[in-house]
């Protein structure tokens, strides 16, 4: 019996490996390899340290490779700037002067830190998940046109503060929702406020088109809660409920990749 117990757990030992304990295949990011040019859609990530404090950044773009010139386009603002190309170095990344290791993989080392991007897509779209926002004047906003950023930082490694964000286009303008709280974000549901208090989370908008819909340019939302359904290594997933500053309520659910 002792030796058809130790047979089964070496048969069985691969596939726990492979699929870990749940059972579930192990999720991995978007990346290329092989890729003819730099066009594509990137990530970065960026870190910085000082004593005790430790922050880092995801943020995504798109490249289109015209040889000598590379134009990029941010996730923030959507913003189309033109890259000076010597060789393997770009010049004008918001990491300042990059090194182009492959057409998969850029990498950039500053004082102020250190950055490492590679390609999530040969395509140079934003196509991070999906965005759907809907209530009162607000009216209806659904997009996959979005781009995802993130960022968080520790002191002596405690997690302070963590924000993740999408970047959408709404009426032709950049539309913002970040989701931030004091601490660390995972699954669980959590209050909708203005400040962060007592754990909760801060829902915040921005977009010069909410002006013709609800006369202001950016809001907070509050008194309401947020559900986080899902937070792995590659999504992070969920829905909310709240109300907007003059008390319309407002609902919407997201699927973010993140950076």
């Amino acid at each position: 019996m002792m030796r058809y117990k130790t047979v089964a757990a070496a048969m069985l030992l691969p596939s726990l490996l492979l699929t870990g304990c749940g059972g579930e295949q192990a999720e991995t990011q978007r990346a290329t390899s092989n890729s003819a040019n730099l066009t594509g859609l990137w990530r970065l990530n960026f870190e910085t340290s000082q004593t005790g404090l430790n922050a880092e950044a995801g943020i995504t773009y798109t490249l289109t490779d015209n040889g000598d010139e590379v134009n990029m386009v941010a996730c923030a603002e959507r913003q189309g700037v033109t890259l000076s190309r010597d060789g393997n170095t770009l010049s004008g990344m918001p990491v300042g002067e990059a090194t182009v290791a492959t057409n998969d993989s850029i990498n950039a080392n500053g004082s102020l830190g250190d950055s490492a991007a590679t390609k999530m897509s040969t395509k140079a779209v934003f196509d991070m998940g999906s965005l759907a926002v809907s209530g009162g004047d607000l009216g209806s906003i659904a997009s996959s046109n979005i781009c995802i950023q993130s960022d968080n930082a520790r002191i002596l490694g405690q997690a302070t503060q963590e924000r993740i964000s999408a970047t959408t286009i709404l009426n032709g303008k950049p539309l913002i929702l970040e989701i931030s709280r004091m601490g660390s974000i995972g699954k669980g549901t959590y209050d909708v406020n203005r400040d962060m208090a007592e754990g909760g989370i801060q829902i915040f908008m921005k977009s010069d088109a909410l002006k013709s819909r609800i006369n202001r340019s950016e809001m907070n939302l509050r008194n309401g809660s947020i559900t986080i359904t899902e937070d792995s290594k590659v999504w992070m997933k969920g829905n909310f409920n709240a109300e907007m500053p003059n008390g319309q309520l407002v609902a919407g659910n997201f699927e973010f990749e993140k950076p």
